[in-house]
């Protein structure tokens, strides 16, 4: 009952709707806000006729019965949709969908969350959803019941009994299947006779010609539901057995939805009960079994597709019984079946399963003896890829197995690689690699004493498969092989390198090979071999060093750089005992050549001894026998160092190496003990001056860095005090002054507890030092080491010196000079971490000087003030017991400078945005409050630094002050922009454009519309016609399209009377090249236009509004003027006539059809802008006679040129001196005739 009429009431619903959008649509008729049905008439006599011809229609077709609850809540609704038709006023109508929900007869389930998303949906079966739902709530609230999944259950459950329509058993099942997953289990165990009776009535009411897909969608989600509640003792019962049976028909089902709906209702009862799980599993099998033979390919892909489910779920013996029924359906060999057979078998191999190591090696085995054939390349892919996910589980299972049937894989697979199809050789390899990444590892494991004893493994069967796919006959797949053996070497063990040494010397053949083009990937190879092997035994196989004293290159020379790269967990033995030799060997040999004047090969020899001395750095990572090792290489080092100057800082680079890499203490101790030695060396380097061809000292002073911090605490003290020593010595170069305080900046994150000390008193008089602003930066960088220090001693050093500190600091604030500020405001962010709240009163001595820097030129300087700022804000938070009193205590200590200078005012401001964008939560109100009347008080101001400072404000406002705070100041502040002179508005323009932007997101158009002033409105509306056009673009809207969402959007569709201007905006903020006015033009040649051609395209050009596009004579031919008689009547004719546009038009035309732009840098800059004609005096030619001559209305035929020599280019200047000297003693000749000698003459600038 309710379908039908509530259907009559969305279907006038509709038409209204429509209706609407479609006279919205139309331009210049729209109807004002809230008035959009005064044009309806009063009378409503027919439509009343059509509802009760559809209220008869209804009765007729769905007649209820009377006794039950839901027909009286059905009659209920049917009344008050009745009493909403009657009714005077059409607005009533919209609210036949929204009563329902204002009055809470939707329900309020969380179980219904779904339907109440579709009450407004268009849709027939939706609104009967809705309908039933409302008519159910009404039923339950009516007998005085509660809204519980319980009460739903039962009323739907008698609804779906008295229903008989179709439609009707739809949304009931529907709504069913929605709360049935939240009725509890006892429930449901004490109601399942009845209820599934009765759903299964349903259910096999529904005949395969006209059956309802929702319906039997949510009888199967709702009956496997119910079966997945009941006791598993249940399932001896025979008619839940036939009740499962008729469930699996659906399996199979032709339509899509059913089938999916079936198949997943399924599955979840497999989950859950054995016996279910037994009884589908062997129906599936069945269905497979009965293809064989057969040609129902469709029914077959279904069931593999389900199979896929159920397997997982299964027993040990079941399961193997349907991996043999997939099986057999791949040996077949159909490419759809077997694909879809293969995918299910890779979709098992990722779950887990009752299945055993041995029985996946048999899936395996029997995977090989299906292999495809190898022109079958849709199936060889899928296959690959079932037998990468089968080795992958076996990993799980038995990982020795995996080992042991690992040279099949190689071997199947180095005919596949061979394929001239790229997704069996992309398979190929991904199956490769995850055997290596999955396999090789937890296999090993298994053979770790045959690995110790090096004996031989089945490993080695793959290693020789490898090195036959290095030979020629794979020189196609080099790139695939070499990625497969590149993974070998990752995943295997240093224990394992034995096992890989046959094939080293085929790998590196390969590079010597013709047209070889792997150079990269080859590389990487060797990088993986070199860790896995190491340097030892690589360059046992191929040496470095050579024989014979004429040659200049080593053997195998291209390994330099791949082992500098990849060495690391080595003998540094090895480098001292073999490769330091050939250093020297190379040395002497370079010097020979250098004296023999064969500069070219000592040259040669040079750099490679350099190449093989950059192989130490990766020798000095975490070395194996460093104790051992160290102490022979340590003397060559610090020798070299002081020597070479060319290999310095790699030896520096290899010392922090070992450093930084030390695992033990007493590896520590070991290089700690050569400090003495190492540390004079590397300060005496540091502090000579350098010259221009000397490396860079970086390297120096991190070695130092680095050695210090393993130094013995005796030598530092001892080297702590030479330096300091050094520093008071009076005669020093500027060079050696800089570098002993480096030094000691360097050498303070060591010191002890005494040191300390010392260093502390000999700062302090440097903080207060004006004339040496090094000296001072120096101090400040050796007191934010101090502060800084992690050590116990720099912590116990702070703690007692923590009052002096604030001391001096704050005495010192005055003679700071501005290269120190930034190490001083590091100085300060450091002691404001470690303050409490005793020391609070240190923050209002240090706050000006913060605040003042936010305004520093120097950018760290800046972000060290910001850093401050933030840091106050934070202690304050953190240990104050009045959070919120603390932070106003702090604004308005800040707030204290707008008082102030320009300078001191718009930096506060700045401040304040950086707090407000920090802690706005944890300020109050009338905080805020103050901070926006103050600011808006400034933007009365004419200083353009203070009004920076105010826009930085309102800019980070915005979008961090509350909207309810920032609303008020809204008005104001859009007032404020329009109080600016014009230089100052030209100004902040960009600025002011990106205010109004986030006014616009945060506010909304319409309400900054209403406040800007006139001539930011044409700001505002542009930047809304730009947003549209840009989402537009983003998502492919058409132009029409966007013109009609800008209006609509930004609120252009009402009639008030500002709208016309508005649009005339709009229509000037396009500009002149709107599409109304743009016209274009074609240029004629000897042949006919053919308008498909596209050669056509440079012909036609942009025309004016002057000159139209010719326009079709009555029997359709253009007709197109004679351009070249009018280019010859131009050029003859040129500049007698400067009014002739179109004329020149023509010109243009004729040399370039698409002209030249009026704006940017390919502009026509020839062109004369004056009246006067051309600059280059053409126009002024005679055509009868020689010389020029004059025009009326235009200036004399003379040039006129500047002789002012501070003017024009540098190459000119100077050309008109002697001019300018006869012009001089010309004038003074005259004037002596005519008696004006000893007079002041004043001399022109021109001639």
């Amino acid at each position: 009952v309710v379908s039908t009429q509530s259907t009559g009431h969305y279907y006038i619903i509709n038409n209204l709707r429509s209706l609407t959008l479609g006279m919205t649509r139309q331009k210049g008729k729209r109807w004002k806000r809230g008035e959009a049905c005064v044009s309806n008439p009063g009378v409503k006599k027919h439509r009343l006729e059509a509802a009760s011809v559809v209220r008869s229609k209804r009765q007729k077709t769905a007649p209820v019965a009377e006794g039950s609850g839901l027909s009286v809540a059905l009659k209920n609704l049917d009344e008050r949709t009745d009493n909403l038709m009657n009714d005077d006023e059409v607005t009533h109508i919209s609210a036949l969908s929204t009563w329902t929900i204002a009055s809470g007869a939707a329900g309020t389930l969380p179980s219904f969350e779904r339907v109440r998303k579709l009450w407004n949906s268009p849709l027939d079966s939706h609104k009967e959803v809705c309908a039933v739902l409302t008519a159910i709530t009404e039923v339950i609230k009516s007998q005085g019941e509660e809204e519980s999944p319980i009460a739903y259950f039962a009323a739907l459950l008698t609804a779906l009994e008295s229903a008989t329509a179709t439609e009707q058993q739809t949304a009931v099942t529907y709504l069913l299947s929605l709360v049935i997953p939240s009725v509890p289990q006892n429930i449901l165990r004490a109601k399942f006779a009845p209820s599934s009776k009765l759903l299964f009535t349903v259910l096999e009411s529904q005949s395969n010609k006209d059956i309802s897909v929702a319906l039997v969608r949510s009888l199967l989600s709702s009956i496997s539901h119910l079966l997945v509640q009941q006791d598993p003792a249940i399932w001896s019962e025979s008619s839940v057995v036939r009740m499962l049976e008729f469930l699996i028909q659906f399996v199979f089902h032709t339509k899509p939805k059913i089938r999916h709906s079936a198949q997943r209702s399924l599955a979840q009862l497999s989950r859950t009960s054995p016996v279910a799980c037994s009884l589908v599993l062997k129906s599936c099998t069945q269905k497979l079994d009965a293809y064989i033979g057969s040609k129902e390919v469709q029914v077959t892909l279904h069931t593999i597709s389900f199979i896929r489910y159920i397997l997982p779920h299964t027993t040990e013996s079941e399961l193997r019984a349907g991996v043999e029924s997939l099986l057999r359906v791949v040996a077949l060999r159909h490419t759809k079946v077997a694909s879809a057979g293969l995918q299910a078998l890779t979709s098992l191999f990722k779950q887990e399963t009752q299945a055993t190591g041995e029985m996946q090696g048999q899936i395996l085995m029997n995977l090989y003896s299906n292999k495809p054939a190898n022109y079958d390349h849709p199936i060889t892919t899928v296959w690959l890829e079932a037998l990468s996910g089968g080795y992958s589980h076996l990993a799980k299972l038995e990982p020795k197995l995996g080992i042991i049937m690992a040279h099949s894989l190689f071997s199947v697979c180095s005919d596949s690689v061979l394929s001239k199809n790229s997704d069996v050789v992309q398979a190929t390899l991904v199956c490769l690699e995850e055997f290596c990444v999955t396999n090789i590892p937890p296999g090993l494991d298994l053979y770790e004493d045959e690995i110790k004893e090096k004996k031989q493994i089945p490993l080695v069967k793959v290693v020789n498969t490898l090195k036959d796919m290095l030979k020629l006959t794979y020189q196609s797949v080099w790139d695939v092989v070499l990625q497969v053996i590149g993974s070998l070497f990752e995943n295997l063990p240093a224990e394992c390198a034995y096992i890989i040494e046959p094939l080293i010397p085929a790998l590196f053949v390969i590079r010597e090979a013709p047209d070889f083009e792997n150079s990269t990937l080859f590389n990487s190879t060797a990088g993986s071999l070199v860790k896995l092997v190491g340097p030892r035994q690589l360059l046992t196989i191929f040496p470095l060093s050579f024989e014979s004293s004429d040659i200049v290159n080593i053997p195998n020379g291209w390994l330099l750089p791949i082992l500098r790269d990849n060495i690391s967990n080595s003998e540094l033995s090895y480098f001292v005992s073999d490769l330091v030799p050939i250093t020297a060997t190379l040395r002497t040999r370079a010097e020979t050549l250098k004296q023999e004047n064969k500069t070219l090969d000592a040259k040669v020899c040079f750099n490679l001894e350099f190449q093989i001395w950059s192989l130490l750095p990766s020798f000095c990572k975490k070395p194996t026998d460093l104790l051992e090792s160290f102490k022979i290489i340590a003397k060559t080092i610090g020798t070299l160092i002081g020597q070479r100057i060319e290999i310095r800082n790699i030896l520096c680079t290899s010392l922090i190496s070992l450093i930084e890499t030390c695992q033990t203490d007493d590896q520590k101790i070991e290089l700690g003990r050569f400090a003495k030695n190492f540390l004079p060396i590397l300060f005496n380097i540091f502090l000579s001056e350098p010259k221009p061809e000397d490396p860079p000292q970086k390297p120096i002073i991190d070695c130092i860095g680095s050695y210090l911090s393993i130094c013995p605490q005796d030598t530092l003290h001892v080297f702590f005090e030479k330096l300091l020593t050094k520093s008071k010595e009076e005669v020093m170069t500027d060079h050696v002054k800089k570098v002993v305080l480096e030094l000691l900046v360097t050498m303070i994150a060591h010191l002890g507890m005494e040191d300390l000390n010392t260093m502390y008193s000999e700062i302090v008089p440097w903080l207060s030092e004006p004339g040496n602003a090094n000296r001072q930066k120096r101090a400040y960088q050796i007191l934010w080491s101090i502060l800084e220090g992690r050590t116990e001693a720099h912590d116990r050093f702070v703690i007692s010196h923590l009052d002096d500190l604030y001391k001096h600091l704050a005495e010192s604030l005055a003679l700071a000079q501005p290269a120190a500020k930034k190490h001083r405001l590091k100085c300060l962010l450091s002691l404001v971490k470690k303050l409490d709240i005793e020391n609070f009163e240190f923050i209002p001595s240090i706050l000006p000087e913060i605040v003042l820097c936010v305004k520093e030129q120097n950018e760290k300087t800046r972000v060290a003030a910001y850093k401050c700022l933030t840091a106050i804000g934070y202690v304050y938070l953190d240990k104050s017991q009045d959070k919120r009193l603390a932070m106003k205590n702090y604004i308005e200590m800040i707030i204290a400078g707008v008082t102030g200078q320009t300078h001191l005012a718009s930096a506060t401001l700045l401040c304040l945005s950086k707090i407000v964008y920090e802690y706005n939560s944890h300020l109050e109100t009338e905080v805020l409050d103050q901070i926006l009347e103050i600011v808006v008080a400034m933007m009365e101001s004419k200083q353009r630094e203070l009004l920076k400072g105010v826009l930085a404000f309102i800019k980070a406002g915005i979008g961090v002050i509350h909207f309810s705070i920032m609303e008020p100041y809204v008005k104001p502040i859009l007032e404020g922009f329009t109080t600016w002179d014009k230089p100052i508005r030209h100004h902040f323009r960009a600025k002011v454009r990106v205010i109004l932007e986030r006014l616009l997101r945060r506010f909304g158009y319409d309400m900054i519309h209403k406040l800007a002033g006139e001539e930011h409105k044409k700001v505002v509306n542009h930047i809304v016609k730009e947003q549209r056009r840009a989402k537009a673009a983003k998502y492919g809207t058409g132009r029409k399209e966007e013109e009609e969402s800008e209006e609509e959007e930004a609120g252009l569709q009402s009639d008030e009377d500002g709208d016309e201007e508005m649009m005339e905006d709009f229509k000037q903020l396009r500009g002149k090249g709107s599409r109304a006015e743009m016209t274009a033009k074609l240029v004629e040649g000897d042949n006919p236009l053919d308008f498909l051609d596209s050669s056509m395209i440079p012909r036609i050009y942009k025309g004016t509004k002057k000159e139209p596009c010719s326009l079709p004579e009555k029997d359709g031919k253009f007709v197109i003027e004679d351009l070249a008689k009018k280019i010859e009547d131009a050029m003859i004719s040129e500049g007698e006539d400067d009014d002739a546009d179109s004329d020149d038009e023509v010109v243009k035309a004729a040399t370039n059809p698409f002209g030249r732009p009026s704006k940017g840098i390919y502009r026509d800059t020839k062109k004369d802008k004056k009246p006067g004609g051309s600059s280059d005096g053409t126009s002024y030619k005679s055509g009868k006679a020689a010389g020029d001559m004059k025009k009326k209305g235009k200036h004399e035929p003379f040039a006129y040129l500047s002789i002012n020599q501070k003017k024009g280019k540098k190459k000119n200047r100077g050309q008109f001196d002697n001019l300018i000297k006869a012009g001089k003693a010309g004038v003074l000749k005259g004037a002596k005739s005519k008696g004006l000698k000893g007079k002041k003459i004043k001399f022109g600038k021109s001639i």
